[in-house]
């Protein structure tokens, strides 16, 4: 179908922002303003302008082939769409996805007149030979100049750039995949050995097309717009195909829904792994030192994941996700990595591109995380609980792996007591960090009960004590005034307790729990914001906290909102919290992304992006507020609260 004859492309209301055209600083746009194309295998973050701003090939984790969003000068470009008479790049005036679709539409013009139109996309599911990135762009009034260019910077700017141009089509020869680029209407031709480009007049009734492909299985790269527009009309149905079978009947529908088609361009498909960002080194504070390389799999994301995913019915993501759980782990043995890549390798080594500038000066840009190799005892909780959730959905993918969770049963059993790094990896020392405590409770309990219902073989005896021992020792050490506090010397708030209700671990209309509600509040919430529901992971100045070893501060932490909001539904206080679902859910980007921070003050986004902790986040608040969430509620709520001993 023609974009231009297609009424339903008209963008819907909640998928609609900020003008894409504006929020540019230094040439950089608002990380709010990138815009996800996935297909299982990377994803490409499209510009406010339709420039692709940072691209890996056919993986997450490799290394970048353009990335001007870390570097306006080295990063490259690929661009395929307007310019204005100077002959620089013309932001698009609107933009939008096509419903229940990765597809992408932009159009250019004024306030009355469109004058292009173009839909972009990844192919997906990806082709065999590769990849591909797919543009048709029309003419709808008057004319306009447009730009093809594509100036390839490989490994992130290292890899040597070795271009031709031949007919029209440019290849860049590469020690890993060939990468092709080819368009229609305009000529393409080589301007300085290390890119190429053309220019043309787009008038009304003209169709062109672009296509950049990865892999050379497939023979030469061709551009003729309608078998481009085929593959993009394919494309468009196998997403709306995908996203018809997704169930979920709660508020803000159209927002999860968003989110639940983000989430699924970020799983790794040849192995099931769900990235927990597409990009590295977007700041979580402009011109800081909080920048981290996001593009591998986080196991203190697992049962969230794994809970969203089963309760929308994606059952082929769910299964194929906890089995790469079993595998991951287990291959890697113990103790648990904190990270892992997306086929499940180890050894993430961080380093950083000392000749890269960074997304406004943000330094340094890193590669890899060497958080991988520290303790963090909530893994394990996170893997015991994904078990549970299996089991609660008729899945037993993980139940058969029984012996490797045993392992990591007996694993907390004896290492429990120990100080850990936290589910926010802190880098100056370990703690007793009360949220840790809870999840290698859950690791205990849910191996117990797992043992109890279906006469697994455990340590029974010795792992209710430890159990019984972790949660007694929570509530004698790390409650402060009717609360609970971050670590157990730290009388400081932290974000990460709002999840106590969620797994169970005490009853969310608990006294302390509802305490430690109103203090997080209290403390987290940012002092200058304006909207309502924003908090701080935890505080970085005053006299009470210990901090995290790094210099400077950052945003509001968004999951933390979505787990405020389940921990009010929990309380009891389900009219705020179904207020405030909605009035966050409205804070997503440009096309409905969220990154990993919001700056509280001005409501733009900061950190990796799309962040896939955040959607996961508003699924789950969804579900939870829908009254349909399996998380927490299984394999049984939670024991009655001790009292704290005394004396």
């Amino acid at each position: 179908m023609n974009v231009s004859e297609a009424p339903e492309d008209r963008p819907a209301p909640e998928l609609t922002g900020q003008d894409p055209g504006a929020g540019v600083h230094g040439g950089f746009p608002d990380i709010g303003a990138l815009a996800p194309l996935g297909d299982g295998l990377s994803a490409a973050l499209v510009g406010p302008d339709a420039a692709v701003e940072f691209f890996c090939p056919l993986r997450f984790d490799a290394p970048a082939l353009v990335f001007p969003v870390l570097d306006r000068r080295r990063g490259g470009r690929l661009r395929f769409g307007a310019v204005a008479s100077s002959g620089a790049a013309l932001p698009v005036t609107r933009r939008w996805y096509r419903p229940g679709s990765a597809v992408m539409v932009l159009e250019w013009g004024g306030a009355s007149t469109t004058l292009a139109r173009m839909r972009m996309a990844m192919t997906w599911p990806p082709p065999q030979h590769g990849q591909e990135i797919l543009w048709v762009l029309e003419g709808v009034n008057g004319s306009v100049d447009v730009e093809a260019v594509l100036e390839p910077r490989p490994g992130f700017g290292a890899t040597p750039v070795d271009l031709s141009v031949s007919d029209g089509l440019v290849t860049l020869a590469s020690e890993a995949e060939p990468v092709q680029f080819a368009v229609s209407g305009l000529q393409l031709d080589d301007r300085d050995g290390g890119s190429a480009g053309g220019q043309a007049v787009l008038h009304a009734g003209d169709r062109w097309a672009g296509r950049l492909m990865i892999g050379a299985g497939a023979g030469p790269c061709t551009a003729e717009p309608e078998e481009v527009a085929a593959a993009l009309e394919a494309t468009d149905e196998a997403w709306r195909q995908w996203s018809q079978n997704l169930v979920y009947e709660g508020p803000a529908r159209e927002a999860v829904i968003r989110s639940a088609i983000t989430l699924k361009q970020l799983i790794y498909a040849p192995s099931g792994a769900v990235t927990a960002a597409a990009t590295t080194s977007l700041p979580e504070q402009i011109g800081g030192e909080r920048n981290w390389d996001y593009r591998y799999t986080w196991l203190r994301d697992a049962s969230f994941t794994l809970n969203a995913l089963y309760q929308l019915q994606c059952y082929p993501e769910a299964n194929a996700y906890a089995r790469w759980l079993c595998t991951a782990t287990a291959g890697a043995g113990l103790p648990l990595r904190v990270l892992y890549r997306v086929d499940g390798v180890t050894e993430i080594p961080e380093s950083s591109l000392a000749e890269v500038t960074g997304y406004r000066g943000s330094t340094p840009v890193r590669v890899g995380n060497e958080a991988e190799t520290q303790l963090q005892l909530d893994s394990y909780g996170e893997l015991l609980d994904c078990l549970s959730i299996c089991e609660v959905f008729g899945d037993d993918v993980m139940r058969t792996e029984w012996p490797h969770f045993r392992q990591l049963v007996d694993f907390v059993a004896e290492h429990w007591q120990e100080p850990d790094s936290g589910i926010w990896e802190v880098r100056n020392h370990p703690r007793h960090f009360v949220h840790s405590k809870a999840l290698a409770w859950t690791a205990l309990d849910r191996g117990c009960q797992l043992v109890d219902t279906y006469g697994l073989d455990g340590d029974l005896p010795r792992w209710r004590a430890a159990a019984d021992q972790c949660r007694q020792e929570v509530f004698d050490s790390g409650v402060t005034d009717g609360h609970f506090t971050r670590a157990y010397d730290d009388p400081s708030m932290d974000a990460s307790l709002l999840m106590l209700p969620i797994i169970g671990f005490i009853d969310g209309d608990h006294p302390i729990m509802t305490r430690t509600i109103e203090a997080v509040r209290a403390q987290l919430t940012p002092h200058s914001t304006v909207h309502p529901g924003l908090l701080y992971r935890y505080r970085l100045d005053g006299p009470d906290s210990l901090g995290d070893g790094l210099a400077g501060t950052e945003g509001a932490f968004t999951i933390a909102s979505f787990w405020l909001i389940e921990a009010l539904a929990l309380a009891g206080n389900t009219r705020e919290a179904n207020e405030l679902f909605e009035t966050l859910a409205a804070l997503a980007g440009d096309l409905g992304a969220f990154a990993e921070e919001i700056d509280p003050a001005t409501g733009a986004q900061l950190g990796n992006t799309p962040q896939a902790f955040t959607h996961i986040g508003l699924i789950n608040a969804g579900l939870r507020l829908a009254g349909t969430s399996a998380k927490g509620q299984a394999p049984a709520s939670a024991a009655p609260a001790p009292a704290p001993r005394t004396g």
